[in-house]
């Protein structure tokens, strides 16, 4: 937590090495739409990235200078603001983030968390909708509770091809559900590989090895 008078988290960083931190995890994030790091890099994150979304919304030129000069990878991290965020949320004026809680890390714990851009391929929603839909259907349940059927709805309207991709999701969580995995094996698994089908063919072979 920050002391008494500071604005942010050090991050047991000096300012220079804190910036570069916070200039990769912003980065990785651009590229992956979710990263897993420590809580409290997660919480220093997030304003950042909603602050460089809305520079990619405004389209200005100052805004642009900002962007060009904060990220590592400019040619991809500009390209995905511009070309693929800005028009995702470009119906909304903010909270292009969510931010989730995982279990503390083994070898310090140290508070962990999950921090994902809203509305992609990866949204941990879907993942997280899905794990209950197939614990419903495993456990011979005929009706899903409130939340997990209010999210399936949000996810089957909002999200392209949110139907198709959904069902997908329940079909490999069964498989995870059947194998004995943590839940947050499978959400790191998640954040922390770039591609879609790359996830889900990681998360099918380790269940497979725990078999």
């Amino acid at each position: 937590m920050p002391s008494q008078g500071q604005a942010h988290r050090t991050l047991g960083r000096a300012s220079a090495p804190r910036r570069a931190l916070l200039r990769q995890l912003v980065t990785s994030l651009i590229e992956h739409d979710s990263i897993t790091t420590t809580y409290a890099r997660a919480k220093e994150t997030q304003p950042l990235i909603e602050k460089l979304i809305t520079h990619a919304k405004d389209g200005t030129v100052a805004g642009q200078k900002s962007v060009y000069g904060f990220v590592f990878n400019p040619a991809l991290s500009m390209k995905k603001l511009y070309d693929e965020l800005a028009v995702r949320y470009k119906d909304r004026t903010g909270g292009y983030t969510r931010l989730l809680h995982l279990e503390p890390r083994d070898r310090d714990a140290a508070p962990m968390a999950v921090l994902e851009l809203l509305g992609g391929p990866k949204d941990l929603r879907l993942y997280l909708t899905a794990k209950a839909i197939a614990h419903a259907e495993v456990s011979g349940k005929t009706k899903l509770d409130r939340a997990t059927a209010l999210n399936m709805r949000k996810i089957e309207g909002n999200m392209k091809d949110g139907r198709q991709l959904l069902r997908e999701k329940v079909e490999l969580m069964k498989r995870v559900y059947h194998s004995g995995r943590s839940s947050q094996d499978v959400l790191t698994d998640i954040s922390e590989n770039a591609k879609t089908r790359a996830d889900d063919k990681a998360i099918i072979k380790k269940t497979a090895l725990r078999k």
